[in-house]
């Protein structure tokens, strides 16, 4: 390893174990730039909605994050523009069998350390998400693998315990990331189109082109610099003033506004949900009787009028996209506004007037809203909250202790799958600001399990309404409506768009594509 590159490791390893905050400025050591893949002189500035809390390939820590994380980073498969999934670090792959998977990888694949992608690497990646003590965002997706067997350097089979539908779908996910078997937390080395540059503690981190990125036409800039911008009328200003060229989580408040930007195109997708996530572990909501009155107390029709300027869709089920393996009509009753129903369930478990810890966050206008109308509403049936509204990377670290009693959450499935549902239902995982804190049900799990173990989508959709029914009586989460996760960009920018449905939070793949004109 050279001298440059030492120094641009230490101050890699620096950040990635660091939380967000104001700090030294970190400098990189030079690596090669890949000035013939990208536009000469071409540096495409992004306004990020946050500071990442870190880079830790494996570990959900927001949107934000995950932009820069699939920049640095590549996986075996991941999704092209219209959802499909894709080669990426495997130039092919094959099912075998029911639970037989061969990958082989890219001969030109390379690791930002020079090194080349190997099968040992993907064994080491995929034996770490999956490693006991791990914190890894999939580690319990990872439980169904028996082995990662290396059959050469560059093939590698992977045989699960039992069959899965959505497997492709979990290999392909932007957490199933493949580094380097000679690195380590917090310094994982990736091959992704860009390496890590210079990092403004708090503030910004560049990415240059990676000269041996295996797509030889890509990245399409030569550098990427994301600007940590948590105000969105500071965010927006930039863009409209040229200062950066393209911002994400633009609030429906301003979606008019932009819209009539000369310039300035806003590209929106309908695919992430609001939705509140209870503490099942301790305190109040350990009792589901108090879970379910929240669940009527809530008026979802104003959280989209207030929050979502009414273009917003209330839910009253599970946060299940549309297709032939679910059928609403299976997860018996819906949700809805109902004051005198909480009221009845609360006397019911013996309480007249309660007062919770709610958690949201400031940050978010979309996050600020909701739990806005949700401290009203809940007031008016007898519940006070004790709101906490702090900086995003706060809210993640005091979610994932389960440091609250009802927390607000906005997120997307990581496949456009019932599976998805996963995420938040199924008991074992790690915990995390996204999934009830403490909830466990036996009959989730096995559910969960035969769907996705099933083929027959008609069978997969009886299973998912029978996980629906119990989620709604026992309401570990509540489902609000589903939101526009939408980005504005400076018409000088090409080849960038969100990703469909629960994709849209790794749209960030497609920045490898972005060019400037």
């Amino acid at each position: 390893m050279n001298s440059d590159y030492k120094k641009f490791a230490l101050s890699r390893r620096a950040f990635l174990g660091a939380s967000a905050g104001v700090g030294t400025i970190l400098l990189a050591g030079g690596l090669p730039i890949g000035l013939a893949r990208a536009q000469t002189g071409s540096h495409l500035r992004f306004g990020l909605s946050s500071f990442p809390p870190n880079l830790n390939p494996f570990e959900y820590t927001g949107t934000a994050s995950l932009t820069v994380k699939l920049l640095i980073y590549r996986g075996l498969l991941s999704y092209a523009a219209d959802g499909s999934v894709r080669p990426e670090l495997a130039e092919s792959w094959r099912q075998v069998d029911p639970v037989t998977y061969e990958f082989v990888l890219r001969e030109n694949a390379r690791f930002h350390d020079g090194s080349v992608v190997q099968a040992e690497d993907v064994k080491f990646s995929y034996e770490t998400i999956a490693a006991e003590n791990s914190t890894a965002h999939l580690r319990k997706d990872f439980q169904i693998v028996e082995s990662v067997d290396i059959l050469d350097p560059r093939t590698v089979r992977v045989v699960l315990k039992q069959p899965s539908v959505t497997f492709p779908q979990v290999v392909a996910s932007g957490y199933a990331m493949i580094v380097s078997r000679n690195s380590s937390a917090p310094g994982y080395v990736g091959a992704g189109p860009f390496t890590l540059g210079n990092i403004d503690r708090g503030s910004a981190i560049q990415l240059q082109a990676f000269s041996d990125y295996y797509k030889s036409d890509l990245p399409g800039v030569q550098s990427l610099r994301f600007i940590a911008m948590p105000d969105e009328s500071l965010r927006i200003a930039a863009l409209e003033s040229g200062d950066v060229d393209v911002i994400e989580y633009v609030s429906t408040q301003q979606f008019e506004r932009l819209r009539n930007d000369k310039g300035i195109t806003l590209q929106s997708v309908n695919g992430p949900f609001m939705y509140l996530v209870f503490n099942t572990e301790q305190g109040p909501f350990t009792d589901p009787r108090l879970r379910r009155a929240v669940g009527y107390a809530i008026d979802r029709d104003a959280i989209n009028k207030i929050g979502f300027s009414g273009v917003g869709e209330p839910m009253g089920g599970l946060p299940i996209p549309d297709g032939p393996a679910y059928d609403p009509s299976l997860g018996g009753e819906r949700l809805g506004y109902d004051p005198a129903r909480a009221q009845a369930l609360l006397a019911e478990a013996g309480v007249s007037t309660l007062t919770i810890e709610f958690l949201s966050t400031a940050q978010y206008a979309q996050h600020n809203d909701t739990a806005l109308v949700v401290q009203q509403n809940l007031a008016a049936v007898g519940i006070q909250c004790k709101m906490n509204l702090p900086d995003w990377a706060s809210r993640v670290t005091q979610g994932n202790r389960g440091q609250y009693h009802l927390a607000v959450n906005g997120t997307a499935g990581a496949f456009n799958d019932p599976d998805a549902v996963s995420a938040y239902l199924e008991g074992g995982q790690p915990p995390s600001y996204t999934r009830p804190y403490g909830y466990n049900n036996d009959e989730i799990n096995e559910l969960l399990r035969k769907g996705r173990e099933e083929m027959e989508p008609s069978e997969r959709a009886k299973i998912y309404g029978r996980i629906e029914e119990i989620a709604l009586q026992e309401m570990p989460f509540l489902p609000l409506l589903w939101r526009p996760q939408a980005y504005a960009l400076r018409d000088s920018v090409k080849n960038f768009g969100p990703l469909p449905g629960f994709l849209v939070f790794q749209s960030g793949l497609r920045l490898e594509e972005a060019s400037l004109v």
